[in-house]
């Protein structure tokens, strides 16, 4: 807008680079041009001021589909004035020499003109189409169409102004009526969703069924493989046993071969020498049977002569130890029929003190002994056993 200052009977007038001024004086216009700042008498002067920069204008309306259904279309528009000076023929932008303010509502009405021509155009283009097909499709194909429309229109190149953008932000239905649409996309959707999930259900089972199989097909191949492999092993083994016993019977044959030849090659042998070995050995055998014969005739007679000679050796001898035998046994017998005739005549208890006596020199002999009751009883009754029996042969003899 347009600064304006007084200064005594003069005012001053300053607007900005984005508003085209026309000074009028008594009528007559007197300049004209963009951001113009200039001195002037308010009692013979007129100012109008156009604005040229690019003015937006939201709009929201309602309109009917072709099915008698309420639309909602919400967006902006933006309008630039290409021709200042026709658009203020046409609309008056005079402004207050004091104030600097609109004398009208120039920029109101161009807001309404715009407005007005989109919502008719609009409204034609929601008649045309069912209310699913305008949802469906947004409102892309709406703002297409009232571009065209806006093509078309002379009203505003006559204005000297021009639509610059348009944009439908939104196109909407009642809200029970959105419901209404959504509930069968949410049925597709859902639909689509349970299908996906049997599919993925019904792959799944295939594919364990298929793996399963897979498994079952592998566990007979490694089972024929391993029939195969112990088929091959066994008639292998029989191979390697029959190789074997064909070698081992070569080799006896090769052996019972070797042994025959050289039988006979010792038969052979044997024969060229067993007349001269013959002969030979009769020699031999003649000789030593004779020699053997002296020998043995020899040997008897030395064999004779040494018997006779230890026997008579041994005779002597024997004879000699026997007269030595029976002078001992009678030398002793007459001492043990001395000893005796002493003991007839000696009383009992002498003779058995007499017997303890001698035992008691034979324990001296002994280092330690051992003595229990049993050991002690048994000795005693031998020891008195002993005594009694002496005593019996002394009253006998």
């Amino acid at each position: 807008m347009s600064n304006i200052k007084k200064y005594g009977f003069l005012t001053h007038s300053r607007s900005e680079p984005n508003f085209y001024v026309i000074h009028y004086r008594k009528g007559k216009k007197v300049a004209s041009g963009k951001g113009l700042a200039f001195w002037f008498l308010p009692v013979d002067s007129g100012i109008v001021e156009v604005p040229t920069d690019d003015r937006e204008l939201q709009f929201i309306f309602q309109g009917r589909s072709l099915d008698f259904q309420n639309v909602t279309v919400q967006g902006e528009l933006s309008y630039r004035v290409v021709d200042p000076q026709v658009l203020a023929e046409r609309l008056d932008f005079s402004i207050d020499l004091k104030s600097g303010q609109y004398l009208g509502q120039p920029i109101e009405q161009m807001g309404n003109l715009f407005s007005g021509t989109l919502q008719k155009h609009a409204v034609k283009q929601l008649a045309c189409s069912p209310v699913q097909e305008l949802v469906t499709e947004g409102a892309q194909r709406l703002q297409k169409a009232i571009e065209n429309n806006f093509a078309n229109e002379a009203v505003f190149e006559g204005l000297g102004v021009q639509l610059v953008s348009l944009r439908v932000i939104e196109l909407n239905a009642s809200a029970e009526l959105e419901r209404a649409l959504q509930i069968p996309t949410h049925e597709r959707i859902q639909q689509n969703a349970d299908e996906a999930t049997f599919q993925r259900r019904a792959l799944a089972v295939e594919k364990e069924s298929a793996i399963a199989e897979n498994e079952l097909q592998i566990r007979i191949e490694l089972a024929t493989r391993e029939e195969h492999l112990i088929a091959q092993n066994g008639q292998n083994e029989r191979r390697r046993v029959q190789e074997e016993a064909g070698a081992n019977e070569t080799l006896a044959k090769a052996k019972i071969d070797r042994k025959q030849l050289e039988s006979e090659a010792s038969i052979k042998r044997n024969n060229a020498h067993t007349e001269a070995e013959i002969q030979q050995a009769r020699l031999r055998a003649s000789a030593d049977s004779e020699s053997q014969r002296l020998a043995a005739e020899t040997s008897a007679v030395n064999r004779r002569e040494t018997s006779a000679a230890e026997a008579e050796a041994i005779r002597n001898e024997g004879l000699a130890e026997a007269e030595k035998m029976q002078a001992v046994g009678l030398a002793e017998a007459a001492g043990v029929k001395e000893r005796m005739a002493v003991y007839e005549n000696l009383p009992a208890n002498v003779v058995f003190a007499l017997a303890l006596q001698e035992v008691a020199g034979k324990l001296k002999k002994i280092e330690h002994i051992n003595i229990t009751p049993d050991v002690l009883q048994t000795n005693l009754a031998d020891l008195f056993g002993a005594g009694a029996q002496t005593l019996q042969n002394m009253s006998r003899d």
